[in-house]
């Protein structure tokens, strides 16, 4: 094997490889990267989100819903190819397998309008089609355009547990993989085409690692291969200090450390998967984040090293919040009551954000998500036997992230004087000072986050050199 630092991850978002245009751009960018690559692809935008769609639809027996929420689907990547491939050989077996997948999930569709019964195992075989067809789609684009590409099916490599649709990889067994399969490869001077997202348990069936987990994929696919460098290629600039989409002026950060990168993630921030940290932090494997709209741009580097110490790096939030205040119930114990609360909690698996406790009552606060949704009355049910218990739902957490908040000058008081006559419900400084959050009504977000970007950003002169403007338009693509 050659050294480490030659081989470079380049992941790539669903609108990284939204179109015929985007994809150009990908092929153009890979071409340009020196070194050996291993590319991680996303589904089409949008294509995941229309594959649980159709999963619920088939579940429910609308089949005609279903039927043409797919032809759609299919269309948008037949469209790719005829105006990407144009050797007859290559187009020929790329329509032939786009063809086969959409046999397959119409075979699907009716088998699920029959049992009307979607479970988590089945909505992931579902889900993985996106990954699957649109890395064959690209590969042949790529192909087409002279790229020595090879395409591996990343359920060969990455082995998982079976917690359907968030899934955690066993990585000695998928190392083990990675050896005999990928740097053989990889020796002979071949670009690896790879899907991201998907896995499989060690009986070959398929799952996933949570929504977004392609940025996860390439930090897989980084620590297996001991990677120089993973680049993240999406739509914005790299770290912002905010959600544009709230905060339109927000400002792009040069670099920002592992441990703080992990705290943005996992608080809401979107910009990488709250797991990619993780391997590339046990590997010491800088993460490049970078957009593939705006090429020009260099982009944010996530590392171990952490230069702007005592700082505010960003405020971030995570919607449809649930808060369950639970008050034990008078027969039972302190310490027995905790058993049975964990006891609950590991088996549903919530996300929790935040965990609250007192003498005699707890909070917990955790995201709403599909998974969340599928367990909640089951969840509700089991602690109102051991608890007088009540949930409040859509409560909004917005979180401060930096390095030694604690130790920044009037930091609380900045938050609340910027901030009056909004209540907080709770306030939380994180385990490791990284991060502080304020549990909200919905109605005060929009002036909180404004607030507090304003108080931490737009209010203070910071000549250091790690905050940059962001592009206010979408800069030229590569090709």
């Amino acid at each position: 094997m050659a050294k480490r630092n030659d081989l470079v991850v380049l992941k790539f978002g669903g609108t990284s490889v939204q179109d015929s245009a985007s994809i150009t751009n990908v092929i153009n960018i890979v071409r340009n990267t020196k070194g050996r690559k291993v590319v991680v692809l996303s589904a089409i935008s949008k294509a995941t989100t229309a594959l649980e769609n159709i999963a619920k639809y088939a579940s429910e027996s609308k089949t005609a819903e279903a039927e043409s929420s797919l032809e759609e689907i299919i269309n948008r990547h037949h469209v790719i190819i005829n105006d990407l491939v144009n050797d007859s050989k290559l187009k020929s077996e790329a329509v032939e397998k786009v063809i086969a997948y959409h046999r397959h999930i119409a075979e699907l569709i009716r088998g699920l309008s029959i049992i009307n019964e979607l479970s988590l195992r089945t909505l992931d075989t579902f889900r993985s089609f996106g990954e699957l067809m649109s890395s064959t789609v690209i590969f042949h684009a790529m192909k087409n355009a002279g790229l020595d590409v090879e395409l591996i099916d990343s359920r060969k490599i990455i082995k998982t547990n079976n917690d359907f649709s968030r899934a955690y990889p066993d990585f000695e067994i998928s190392a083990a993989n990675a050896d005999s399969l990928l740097k053989p490869l990889l020796e002979k001077g071949k670009t690896i085409l790879a899907q991201g997202f998907i896995a499989s348990t060690e009986d070959g069936i398929t799952t996933t690692m949570g929504r977004e987990s392609s940025d996860f994929s390439a930090a897989i696919y980084g620590s297996l291969l001991d990677a120089g460098e993973i680049q993240i290629w999406t739509d914005v600039d790299g770290v912002l200090t905010a959600d544009p989409n709230i905060i339109p002026y927000s400002l792009k950060l040069s670099e920002i450390s592992f441990k703080e990168m992990e705290e943005l993630s996992n608080f809401g921030a979107k910009v990488l998967h709250k797991n990619s940290v993780k391997p590339a932090l046990k590997k010491d494997i800088p993460i490049k984040i970078l957009n593939s709209k705006n090429t020009a741009s260099n982009g944010t580097i996530v590392s171990s090293k952490l230069s702007y110490p005592k700082l505010v790096k960003s405020v971030t939030y995570k919607k449809n919040i649930i808060v369950l205040r639970v008050q034990p119930k008078e027969t039972l114990g302190q310490f027995i009551f905790w058993e049975m609360m964990l006891n609950i909690l590991a088996r549903h698996k919530p996300q929790i954000d935040l965990l609250l406790s007192s003498s005699n009552s707890i909070i917990i606060v955790m995201a709403e998500s599909a998974y969340t949704k599928i367990h909640y009355d089951e969840l509700k049910n089991e602690f109102s036997e051991i608890s007088d218990c009540e949930i409040v739902s859509k409560k909004i957490l917005i979180t401060l992230v930096g390095s030694d908040l604690s130790s920044i000058e009037n930091f609380e008081q900045r938050i609340f004087i910027s901030n009056p006559g909004v209540k907080a419900d709770s306030v939380l400084f994180g385990y490791n000072k990284h991060s502080f959050s304020l549990l909200i009504e919905e109605k005060d977000f929009l002036k909180t986050m404004t607030n507090l970007h304003k108080e931490f950003f737009e209010n203070t002169n910071s000549d250091t050199g790690l905050f940059e403007g962001t592009t206010k338009k979408e800069g030229k693509l590569i090709a």
